[in-house]
């Protein structure tokens, strides 16, 4: 019930957070240039992968291990990681600006560098309220750094039309976030920071890292290399590519994953600590079902919807490069049916701590991605993006795979699921992929004609799991 009540208060705050980016988005890509809105991109991923090295899975050790007395030990690891990578950071800007071939790039980091400092406190003070599935805070925070953000942008868009007020107005509304989800937990904040200055208050963190050294690296590497394997067209593209392309591919990830990371987040904040919660017994049938749910229930929607950004996405982001973003929209909305899939569930091998699992998932699709990327770096942009998605999917069932053994379940389930889902959405899968967006009236002729069939034909032939997700919603 709590589980349920927690993913209703996040979904309908994500709602509105995802609406008022999108809008300014759809505001930025209309009056930005494409080069602005790669370089920035690559700025953003750049400086994740910095948190996400300098948090070093102390956020995940917390939920998993279901204790607060961790927290003091993660943060004060963190002041000092963070400031460290920072500073890495500062002394590559050159470098990086150069390989990403904008100098725009080496002015975001010399200014930004600090910005890791905050963005991994942010990652580490969520945990805690996450243990305490106090997922209403989080959701009123995060909600007031997107509010924040926008007011700010349109105050200093009409001061001036530069980009870099996007960049300040973004990263202030994520401080504002962190300073609402810091207050209630300030005075144990402030008390570890100052015994940092005490060499005798950090010893207990030596045991911590000779105990849990395993799990915490086993951890930090795959989110890592996870980041860079769904980024990769930008954080590898962009070695071979323009910025301007970059920035193509930015506008159709953002028009195809507002409406998937809206639920996948929704659902990775709230499972990964119902997850930690649940017996382990009864994980693998709870992995079974969201997965069934996911399939008959969201891939038809996920479809139409990128059908009809095939359609209509020249309204919302105008008519420069518009078919390349068509292509690419196709592509992503495939990868995303698989990719809602796995996202919530690839919490599961750090919830057995088991992270060993993910790390070699993740070393073997970005070796194969980055080969991949390599070998046919010559080629058409667009003909790499079909070649990262295609091989993409193909990692991604493999994760599903590695799931299901994790647990102990039959590979034959997984198989019959994905299956059935496959048959009953390839009607609209061929439309998404064949149809010619110029006839618009024809286009969505066929799309009401098959997404009844399919919706018919999963309700038929699955009246008995409808029911009972039906039965379990009523009584909820």
């Amino acid at each position: 019930m709590k589980t349920i009540d927690s993913l209703k208060w996040v979904f309908s705050t994500t709602v509105l957070r995802r609406l008022l980016s999108f809008l300014l988005f759809i505001y930025i890509v209309r009056v930005f240039s494409r080069a602005e809105l790669g370089v920035y991109r690559e700025f953003a991923l750049i400086l994740s992968l910095a948190t996400l090295v300098s948090v070093f899975s102390f956020n995940i050790f917390i939920v998993v291990e279901r204790s607060k007395a961790y927290f003091k030990h993660g943060l004060q690891f963190i002041l000092f990681s963070s400031i460290i990578i920072s500073i890495v950071l500062l002394s590559l800007r050159a470098f990086l600006a150069e390989q990403y071939q904008h100098h725009d790039l080496y002015l975001y980091i010399l200014y930004g560098f600090w910005l890791v400092v905050p963005e991994t406190l942010k990652r580490l003070v969520k945990s805690m309220h996450e243990l305490d599935r106090n997922f209403k805070l989080l959701s009123i925070a995060e909600t007031v750094n997107v509010v924040f953000y926008c007011l700010l942008c349109l105050v200093l868009f009409a001061i001036d039309l530069k980009f870099y007020y996007f960049i300040i107005a973004f990263y202030l509304g994520n401080i504002v976030e962190l300073i609402i989800i810091s207050y209630p937990i300030r005075k144990e904040l402030l008390k570890t920071i100052l015994e940092c200055l005490k060499l005798k208050y950090l010893m207990p963190l030596k045991t911590i890292f000779k105990n849990n050294l395993s799990f915490l690296g086993l951890s930090t590497t795959p989110a890592v290399l996870n980041t860079f394997i769904a980024d990769a067209p930008i954080l590898i593209l962009g070695l071979f590519f323009l910025p301007s392309y970059i920035g193509n591919y930015f506008i159709a990830a953002q028009l195809v994953t507002v409406p998937i990371s809206l639920i996948t987040y929704s659902l990775m904040q709230v499972l990964f600590p119902a997850f930690s919660l649940t017996e382990r017994e009864q994980l693998p049938q709870k992995v079974n079902d969201y997965i069934r749910h996911v399939i008959f229930v969201m891939w038809i929607p996920i479809l139409v919807f990128g059908i009809l950004l095939k359609y209509f996405s020249y309204l919302i982001v105008g008519s420069q490069d518009i078919v390349l973003i068509y292509s690419i929209v196709v592509v992503l909305t495939l990868r995303s049916l698989f990719a809602l899939i796995v996202n919530p569930i690839s919490t599961i091998p750090n919830v057995l701590k088991k992270p060993q699992y993910e790390l070699f998932w993740s070393i073997s699709s970005i070796t194969c991605i980055c080969l991949m990327m390599y070998l046919f770096r010559n080629v058409a942009f667009v003909r790499m993006i079909y070649l990262f998605t295609g091989l993409s999917i193909v990692s991604l069932v493999f994760y599903i795979i590695m799931i299901y053994k994790l647990i102990g379940l039959p590979l034959i389930n997984m198989w019959m699921i994905l299956g059935k889902g496959i048959i009953y959405c390839l009607p609209l899968m061929l439309l998404l992929i064949f149809s010619d967006n110029t006839d618009v009236l024809f286009g969505m002729i066929w799309l009401v004609i098959i997404t009844t069939i399919s919706v018919y034909g999963i309700y038929k032939m699955e009246m008995g799991f409808f029911r009972v997700l039906f039965f379990r919603i009523s009584k909820r």
